[in-house]
């Protein structure tokens, strides 16, 4: 049975671990709340970490960047156990629609969008000769 190899499972973990390292900084990053105007005058909150002032969004861009990691690794598994060349187009929409949601505002997507891309280049360009040079894994067909 064919594996991924050890440089695009290591772009995986790198971008899983990105979407978990901001996970993490959310509890200690402190933003500032707007200031506004009362009869006292004017009045600024105290800072707030990430995880206080927005946990739910926190906790939903973790979801789902690590979604859409496992989407790009699951895909490149099952093209890569079945000889097939390249990346495909599914894993390489996915890292490129992560790469353009860093571009317009996630900053915390634009690291993993450039790991899943880095991990969809370093997939074997040659799976489906290599398929075809062992019938088992094709199921006995041979081209």
């Amino acid at each position: 049975m064919r594996r991924l190899n050890g440089f695009t499972v290591l772009f995986l973990v790198l971008a899983a671990l990105w979407g978990v390292l901001q996970f993490v900084l959310a509890f200690f990053v402190h933003v500032r709340s707007r200031g506004h105007e009362t009869s006292a005058g004017w009045v600024v909150p105290p800072t707030k970490t990430y995880m206080q002032a927005d946990g739910v969004s926190e906790v939903v861009l973790t979801l789902v960047i690590l979604a859409l990691v496992g989407a790009v690794g699951a895909n490149l598994h099952r093209r890569v156990t079945r000889g097939l060349q390249g990346a495909g187009g599914l894993a390489w929409a996915v890292s490129v629609v992560t790469l353009a949601l860093g571009v317009v505002g996630f900053v915390y997507a634009f690291g993993v969008g450039i790991c899943l891309l880095l991990a969809c280049a370093s997939v074997s360009r040659h799976g489906a000769a290599s398929a075809a040079e062992h019938p088992a894994v094709t199921g006995g067909r041979t081209g």
